[in-house]
């Protein structure tokens, strides 16, 4: 029975964030006479409200909590030095420079084959 109460309590939370964050956007909408700060600070607050609600459920807990692990896994990583980024740059420019050399001379021979040889042109 714990589980469907959980279940329950996060989908009222939910809900309810859903709730404000629509309010929030149609408040923003009806109070188009009023100043801009006033309406981006009740669109803000309710932003701040909903997101508030939705990591006070299960699936907001679990988010956060992923988020915090893939910071963490990013620390881990080991990033390249200078030195190898700009051996694979350079590598990755001139393969490119090769294989746009070779695509030019092949467009070049289809043409000559084409124009030339089939067709006649001149």
């Amino acid at each position: 029975m714990p589980q469907s109460n959980s279940s329950f309590i996060d989908r009222i939370l939910l809900a309810s964030a859903s709730i404000v964050i629509l309010s929030s956007i149609i408040f923003f909408q009806v109070l188009s006479e009023e100043e801009f700060f006033i309406r981006s600070s009740v669109l803000a607050i309710g932003i701040l409200i909903s997101l508030i609600l939705a990591f006070k459920s299960l699936p907001g807990k679990n988010f956060i909590s992923f988020f915090r692990d893939s910071i963490q896994e990013m620390r881990r990583v080991v990033w390249p030095t200078k030195k190898e980024t700009f051996q694979t740059v350079l590598i990755v420019f001139i393969f490119v420079l090769l294989v746009s050399i070779f695509l030019w001379m092949a467009d070049k021979s289809f043409e000559w084959i084409l124009y030339e040889i089939v067709l006649g042109w001149k």
